[in-house]
This record gives structure tokens, sequence and C-alpha cells, in this order.
């Protein structure tokens, strides 16, 4: 079945017939992933070449224009239909189809929007290979007057690309190589080709190979000269010099990537690599910038170019995309690792460098055993079941990895970690089952404000979680503003605290010095020399007894950087962070170490199932910072009645809120789950007094029904169906300011 769609007064078909099996593979999995914009990449202008094979012998001319046209205003066809990817003893002209896969269907993408992106893909997954194929087609094809540039760890790997790139044009068809031009006598006029710089030679594009610097001085001259509007960095971690390198083209490169906007021709920077050595300042400067990139999602196809460029401009540490997929996420099994680690000669460091993208340190001091973190790696879920998306531009990300508990009565705890502003830290939030302690969702941005971090616990526990526990770390004054907004809302009874004992006032008696002291409630939890030794105890509690729990990966990716430093502290390595870590163990702190969290907070705590089935603040802290009140007895016992109550009510607002859910939260089924819940809260008077007020459900009828027995009738009258579906696709099959290309005959 052939679907159509209007773009830019052009009929734009889907090619569902290509023999190109990878295309409709991406196809059916991002519409099991419930994306709308699900094939785009199928698109296809002429009709009539549906079934055309464009590398046929015996094509006449008029249909050979007609395929030149299409590879000219349709990349997608371009490397669905065209393209052929060399392969070593191969026949002439012959070569692999082009296999899409999730890492490089990112990049096209992007590479279609102009959009900068660092890419961290596994070794033989084609990142390299998916760049040049890009500069292949702009150059024959995208542009005129471009000129683009390729620079590597060394001068050879350079002209190695470029050569590369040569050699997937000629295994185009001969009409489509566009290698030389005709001149009035019918003779070929080839354009100047090197190992260093290629020409094209009819539409003046260019390519130039930039070599190694071997100081910076040399460095700070190549970056001047990088007045190209497309570059290349190829193992970028790996490049010499490569901040001075690459901070001294950017100014270059601003403005030639600004004409090239203008001109409406492709631009962009392209950054791909193997992680990097962290010892070393290019493996520094390298992780920096994949740290600060904004992290590139598969739902983000679904958003229009406007929105794209919305979550681009809301990162002021960086306007990269990061792409970063696992070799499993990549669709290669347990048969590629293998190989892998056979080619690699079981060399490790090199394994979890080239093949499982890892980032790190490797320390010698690394508190956790390497099999205990092998495993928890292997626990590790390899995507998040859904994302939520808060922020203005939708920018900030909270990966669920486990479903939320709707309904149910036991809260989940929420843990934040809140950046101090100290080296590109990040702010963090872990969100606990408070029953099992597993990990439900993780969220960490490197560049939110504290007012839109305040804003983000607002909304997840007023939308998702009604009855949630949110504890806080205070650092200072960066946690204690944080905090300050959130016990001036709504949430404030969500808030965890505890009941401490502050000097108020000092006088002196003539003898001694006498303490008045004042009960306070306070809010949020100190990370001092105890708590913290509290907390890294939690730690390796979890590592030793509780690895399936962790199921995060950023947690295991945090937990690998580690390090006991040599005055006995434990915490992460240079270059490198633990943010993600200690908002896990400020949740955790609530559930080890909180107090009265059955009266104040509805929690009981169960017995907790290790991996081998084994059942298993001390600080004064002032008010300056406006998270404590002050209590009197009778005060703060009205208060706790309080609590009690408004946790009841936030269990009955939470169903009703079920309206606030994402779809794919949410189904028909959640409905069950609700009722099961409200039966629980009619099981006590208390419950059904809420009922009965909430609702307006005359008392002695809930008293009838529930008070020496149950029964859920009642709760299916008092529950709605609250499950609606809203799956609009604003995408069109192009969009950016690439469109006028592809829309241009």
């Amino acid at each position: 079945m052939v679907t159509t769609q209007v773009v830019q007064r052009q009929m734009v078909y889907h090619q569902d017939t290509t023999t190109n099996q990878s295309f409709m593979d991406m196809h059916y999995l991002l519409r099991a992933k419930g994306i709308n914009n699900n094939k785009f990449f199928l698109a296809i202008f002429d009709y009539g070449l549906m079934g055309v094979d464009p590398r046929d012998p015996t094509l006449d001319k008029q249909m050979k224009l007609r395929i030149l046209r299409e590879c000219t205003i349709n990349f997608w066809y371009f490397i669905r239909e065209v393209v052929r990817i060399p392969i070593e003893g191969g026949a002439v002209g012959s070569g692999t189809r082009y296999k899409l896969h999730r890492g490089n269907l990112a990049m096209n993408y992007l590479f279609i929007h102009n959009y900068n992106q660092f890419v961290d893909l596994p070794r033989q997954h084609g990142k390299t290979v998916s760049g040049l194929i890009w500069y292949l087609w702009v150059f024959n094809f995208g542009s005129s007057n471009t000129q683009m540039m390729f620079i590597n760890k060394k001068h050879e790997d350079a002209k190695r690309n470029l050569s590369t790139m040569k050699n997937l044009r000629a295994v185009l068809p001969e009409y489509l190589q566009m290698d030389a031009s005709i001149d009035r006598y019918g003779k070929k006029i080839r354009a100047k080709n090197t190992v260093e710089t290629l020409q094209h030679p009819t539409n003046g594009n260019i390519i130039r190979v930039l070599p190694a610097a071997r100081s910076k001085t040399q460095a700070d001259g190549a970056g001047r000269g990088c007045t190209m509007a497309i570059q290349y960095y190829d193992e970028f971690a790996f490049i010499p010099y490569n901040s001075v390198i690459y901070q001294a083209a950017i100014p270059a490169y601003s403005r030639a990537s600004e004409n090239a906007r203008n001109n409406k021709v492709p631009y962009g920077l392209l950054i791909t690599t193997t992680p990097g050595d962290l010892t070393t300042d290019e493996g520094a400067f390298a992780n920096l910038m994949r740290l600060n990139a904004t992290p590139w999602d598969d739902v983000l196809y679904d958003r229009t170019y406007q929105e794209l460029e919305a979550i681009k401009d809301a990162n002021q540490n960086s306007t990269f995309f990061y792409i970063r997929y696992s070799y499993l996420q990549l669709g290669s099994g347990q048969e590629y690792f293998a190989n892998m680690v056979k080619e690699l000669q079981r060399d490790w460091a090199k394994i979890r460098r080239e093949v499982l993208c890892e980032w790190a340190v490797g320390s010698m001091n690394c508190p956790f055993k390497e099999e205990d973190l092998d495993t928890i790696k292997s626990l590790c879920k390899t995507d998040p079941i859904n994302t939520l998306y808060f922020g203005n531009a939708g920018q900030y990300s909270l990966h669920i990895w486990n479903q939320f508990p709707i309904g149910s009565q036991h809260p989940p705890i929420i843990g934040v970690d809140v950046a101090g502003g100290w080296q590109n830290d990040s702010s963090a939030i872990t969100i606990i089952d408070s029953q099992t302690t597993k990990v439900l969702a993780t969220l960490n941005c490197n560049y939110i404000p504290g007012q839109d971090l305040a804003q983000i616990v607002y909304e997840i526990v007023t939308k998702y979680m009604r009855n949630a526990i949110v504890n806080i770390e205070r650092n200072g004054g960066y946690g204690a503003s944080v905090l300050q907004l959130l016990i001036k809302s709504s949430i404030k009874k969500n808030l965890y605290y505890e009941i401490k004992e502050q000097v108020k006032e000092e006088r002196f008696d003539g003898v001694k010095t006498v303490h008045r002291k004042q009960k306070v409630k306070s809010y949020g939890t100190d990370n001092t020399a105890n708590s913290r030794i509290q907390m890294i105890d939690l730690l390796h509690q979890r590592v030793n007894y509780h690895k399936d729990k962790f199921i995060a990966p950023i947690l295991y990716d945090e937990l690998t950087t580690m390090e006991v430093k040599k005055n006995g502290r434990t915490e992460h390595a240079a270059n490198s962070h633990d943010d993600q870590i200690f908002s896990y163990l400020m949740a955790l702190y609530v559930w080890y170490y909180g107090e009265d969290l059955v009266g104040r907070f509805n929690i009981y705590k169960n017995e907790l199932k290790t991996d081998a089935d084994i059942d298993e603040t001390t600080f004064d802290y002032d008010d300056r910072y406006g998270t404590c009140e002050i209590l009197d007895a009778k005060l703060l016992a009205a208060d706790e009645e309080d609590e009690i109550g408004n946790m009841v009510q936030s269990q009955l607002d939470a169903i009703q809120s079920a309206t606030s859910m994402t779809q794919s939260e949410f189904s028909i089924k959640e409905q069950e789950k609700d009722a099961d819940a409200l039966v629980k809260i009619l099981q006590t008077p208390y419950g059904r007094k809420a009922v009965s007020e909430s609702r307006h459900i005359d008392i002695d009828y809930l008293e009838q029904q529930y008070g020496n027995g149950s029964s859920r009738d009642i709760s299916n009258d008092i529950l709605s169906n609250f499950y609606n579906e809203d799956n609009k696709n604003k995408n069109g099959v192009y969009e950016g300011n690439l469109s006028d290309i592809f829309s241009k005959l």
C-alpha cells in the first residue's frame, strides 16, 4: 500500500515496497515504539521510480535523469536505493546496501536539519561511513560552492576517510558519479583530486584534509583556518590539542554556517569518536563536550522543527545533540559481542571503550568489585519504557525504567541532588519504589536552573504521583533555594522533613550560658560528613546485595567512576560525576533512616529481597535558608494529623489525576489498578469519610458496603474512564531550513 502526503506543494509517497529491508524494519520498530513520524525515510517523490533499479545497466537516458533528480532532492532515496558500501575483495562497482539502524537514522535526521552532533556508537556500526555518505551526497547533489573539512587523530587517518568517500562515489552508478565534466568537444575534464583534496568538476564544492597539529601554536593556526561550513572531526577524543583547534575554529565556522543558512545549503559540525582516555587533555575535553550536549531520543522524531530548535536553544552549554546507542539497541546480539572480544584479544579496556562505549577512568582504587559492576550492567535495562518531558521546550527528560505504581497506597520516594555550579556538575532526580526500592525513573541535566528543577519536581508530584515523598539535598544555597520554592507550593506536604531542636537564644545567667531551644521541622537532608558516611554505606549495601535494583544505565556509568581517595573518602574520579548516584542515595536515605515514616508519609517498610533472595541527620541546620519551621507541641500534633489526612486525600487525587498521564503510560487496564487502590482506602473509617466528602457519596451507603467486608461495585461507579488518546503527528516528511532543497525541481 502506498500512502501520500503533501509537503511544499509536492506529493510525497512512502515506498513500502523497497527491497532494502533495513528501512522497513526501522519503520516497524519506530511504529512499535509509539512514534508517529515513523516512515519519513521511506519518502519518494517520483512515483514512477518505485520498482526501478537505479543500477540497471539497461536504463534509458530519461529514466537516468529522473533518478538523478530524485537523488538531488531526496537524500533518503539516495541512501536507501542507490548507495553501496564497498567490501574488501568484492567485484568492481559492487558493495553492500546501506543498513539503517537507530544510530545512523539519528545522524541522518540531524544532518537534514543541519544540527551539530556528537556521535558515540560501538565499533563496526558505521558511524564514520554514515558521515562520509552524507558528505558524498552534499558534494555531488546537495549544494554548490561549499567547502568541507576532514580531520582525524592522524593525518593519514584523515586522508583515509577522504579515500573512503572517493571509493563510495566510485561504486555509484556511472551516471551519478559526477567525477568529470564534459567540454564542448565531448572530452571528459576531471577536477583536482589528490590524497588531501577533492574538488567537484562543476558545482565548486571542495573537500580538504586538515593535518594533525604537533603543538598548540600549530593547533591554533589550523583552527583559525577552518572557515568551512561543514567540518568533520573523527576520533575527536584522540586528536592532539583538540580543544585549541576547536575553540579557534568556532568563530570562523559561525560566519561560514550563517552564510550557508542564508543560502539554504547544508552546514554543520560532526564529531564521531571512540570513548577517550579521561586522564588526557584531549580525552577530558571530548568528554566535556559529550556531557554538555543535548541527548538525542527516538521520540524527538515526533517533534516539529520549531520544537527541536527550542530544545537545542534551551541548552546554554552546547549546540550539539549527543547520539549514543549500545550494540543491543543497534540490533547486534551476543554473537557480535563475542566476535569483538576475540578481535580485540580480550583486552577489556579496549572492549569497554570501543564496544561498550564506556567513558570512564580506570582506577586501581575502585571500591567495588569488577564482577559486581559487570552483574549490575547486565541487569540494567537497555531502553526506558517511556520518557516524560518537562520544561517550556520539553528539553528535560525523565526516563521511566519501571511502571509507576499508579493507584498504590505506597508512596514512591523522589531523591533530588541539586547542582552546586561546580565543574559542570548536574542536577539529578531518582525515583524509587518504597516497597521494593527499585529505581522507577531518572533525570539528569547539567544546565537546568534551580527554578526549572523545582518546577519539574512540582509537576512530577502533582501530575503523576500525588503521594510521593521528596527528599532534596541541602547543599548550601543551591538545594535550599529549590526547597524554598517548593515549601511555598501545594506539595509542601510531600517534602521529607525531620523534627529537630535548634538553639534560638543564648543568655548568660551569671554562672553559665543558658541555651533556649526550639523544635523545628527541618526540610530536606544535609550532605554532612556523618550522613555521607551513611549514604556511602548504603551504596556498598546496594552493590553487594541489591544489584538488580539499579536498573538505570546512568547509575552503572557513575558507579564505574567511583574511587577511594587518599583521605579515605569515596567519590567520583576526576572528570566524572556522581550526581545521579547521590540523588539515588537521597531517596534511599528516607527509606533506611527516615523518622516516623508510617505516621508522616504512610510508608510501611517490608522486608527486602537481596540478590540471593535473603531478607534483609545529625547536623543542626539553622533556618537562614528558610527550610525550617518552628513548632510547639500542640501545633506539631495538629500538623501530624493533617499530614495523615493529606496523604489519604492525595491518594484519592492521584486516582482522579489520571488524565494528566501520557497515553503510553495508561491503558484501560489501569482503571482496574485504581479500583484496587480505592478499595483499600475504603477499608478504614477515615478513608470512607474522605471518599464520602470528596465524592459526595452518602456515608451510610459506604459503611454498608465496606464496613464489614469489601465490594468493588462502588469503586467502578466512583472511577471514570480517564484514558484518552492523543496521537497527532505534527511533522511533515521534510522540515527545517533545508526543506527548500527537498522541494525544488
